[in-house]
């Protein structure tokens, strides 16, 4: 099954990748430093900063955060999602950012009317994959969150975390 709306997510996604090449370089941090930090090989840090392959999720919320931003559900007018997700307890970092991710998308799929199956065929992916998404019981790929939020009228962006009150504190697993 093809995603649908991929185009545009695969750009955006490519737009962000770039951004964190940029926020590295302006950081003076070398490469090797940064892959050390994510837990993945040199090689595999250079082609996602050089678009030749693309993090999962995971690894996303993590590169994204070791360079002091966050991924944030902006609304069509720019506005970011404010409500605030409580981290449960043990839960890893990067689950909680999934779940404060996939919150907003939830409240707009619902203010829509929109079933879990009608959103699917928007997407192009089955209803368990949508179901697994919101519960984060699974982590969507990167292009897939953004044409999930391209469907709802909204987008993912990189947000600069501009204090540690910004930055979520639940119990931390490093990727």
């Amino acid at each position: 099954m093809e995603l649908r709306g991929s185009a545009g997510a695969r750009r955006r996604l490519g737009e962000m990748q770039s951004q964190l090449l940029s926020a590295r370089h302006a950081a003076s941090l070398p490469q090797q430093t940064l892959s050390d930090t994510l837990g993945v090989a040199a090689r595999t840090l250079r082609d996602w900063e050089k678009g030749y392959d693309t993090p999962s999720l995971k690894h996303l919320i993590t590169w994204a955060d070791a360079l002091g931003f966050r991924l944030v559900v902006v609304d069509s007018l720019g506005s970011a999602d404010q409500e605030v997700v409580e981290a449960e307890d043990g839960e890893p970092f990067e689950r909680h950012e999934m779940r404060r991710l996939t919150r907003p998308l939830w409240t707009r799929r619902k203010a829509r009317k929109l079933s879990q199956g009608d959103l699917a065929l928007l997407l192009g992916v089955s209803r368990a994959s949508v179901q697994r998404w919101e519960d984060a019981d699974k982590f969507p790929r990167p292009i897939a969150l953004i044409a999930w939020a391209g469907r709802l009228e909204c987008s993912v962006e990189l947000d600069r975390v501009t204090s540690e009150n910004d930055r979520p504190q639940p119990g931390r697993e490093e990727a």
